[in-house]
């Protein structure tokens, strides 16, 4: 941990995806109770949704709602207490209702949709990961689109290599991250894919965000920090954060990351107390593109 490092919450259940409020507030996913929760600006931490299963991502439509990805369970059996089918939800402004969306692209059903991202066109990309499983790597990966009329579809096909951050891109690319691989990949406009770069031996890639220049930024749970490299793959630098961050937001000269908990925590019964926190940051993240889905699903 770096020493200009704030925790905001402890003790978390597998924390995910932070999404900064007008209020100042945080709200985050915590996988591993299937709830969605908010750090309030006074510190305190409450429930703001319970869409149950196990939620990994999390993202702001342009209609307030928020939009989930549910993995439904972890692959080990182990389920939060409500049920889920791996599925893109949508939970409502107050957080008191969840619907599922979407279960299927194409005809193939979800096994655990992981990250999403509104791109210009109004699509919301989702990447289904498939389950953690470093050793067999048993699970293909998929990128999916689902369109406004709630129709998801295939669009790539990507093995088994656990595509994991989603990032669209204000030119029409789309930006994924695969953590097996360690490969940041690009579709670009047109249907061609790219091989931008791959991550150095142990830095496993999670989340990827772009910053006001377009550079990327990409979590890596295993060194503890973020690679900054620039569009074409050119490293440029490496933040360093301690811990085992997997997801992050940029606010306004601050950098929000939720951190996974480190190994030397961890319970027989495989628990890791992980953390939302804060540093100092002088880089503005790009604008977050926001969509949304019909309510009627046509």
């Amino acid at each position: 941990m770096t020493d200009d490092t704030e925790i905001l919450a402890d003790l978390l259940g597998h924390p995910e995806t932070p999404e900064l409020l007008p209020d100042g507030g945080v709200l985050f996913a915590e996988t591993d109770s299937g709830r969605i929760c908010v750090r309030n600006p006074d510190g305190l931490l409450a429930t703001f949704a319970v869409p149950g299963g196990r939620p990994y991502g999390c993202l702001f439509g342009s209609d307030g709602h928020l939009y989930v990805t549910q993995s439904g369970h972890d692959g080990e059996g182990r389920l939060a207490p409500r049920s889920v089918p791996p599925s893109l939800q949508r939970v409502s402004p107050d957080g008191t209702r969840s619907e599922v969306l979407v279960t299927e692209a194409d005809g193939l059903a979800f096994t655990a949709p992981n990250s999403l991202a509104w791109a210009p066109d109004g699509r919301l990309y989702v990447t289904d990961s498939g389950h953690w499983d470093p050793d067999l790597r048993s699970d293909p990966g998929y990128l999916y689109a689902v369109r406004p009329d709630h129709r998801a579809e295939v669009v790539l096909e990507l093995g088994p290599t656990f595509p994991n951050g989603v990032l669209a891109e204000s030119d029409g690319g789309v930006v994924w991250v695969e953590s097996y691989t360690r490969r940041v990949c690009r579709l670009l406009p047109g249907g061609r894919t790219e091989h931008i770069t791959t991550l150095p031996e142990g830095h496993t890639p999670e989340a990827v965000k772009a910053d006001a220049d377009g550079n990327l930024w990409i979590a890596n749970f295993e060194a503890g920090g973020i690679d900054v490299i620039a569009r074409d793959g050119t490293p440029l630098r490496e933040v360093v954060l301690g811990g085992v961050p997997i997801n992050f937001a940029f606010g306004d000269g601050e950098l929000y990351f939720v951190d996974f908990g480190l190994t030397a925590h961890e319970t027989p019964y495989g628990y890791r107390p992980g953390q939302l926190r804060r540093t100092a940051c002088r880089t503005a993240g790009a604008p977050v593109l926001r969509g949304a889905l019909d309510p009627s699903g046509t």
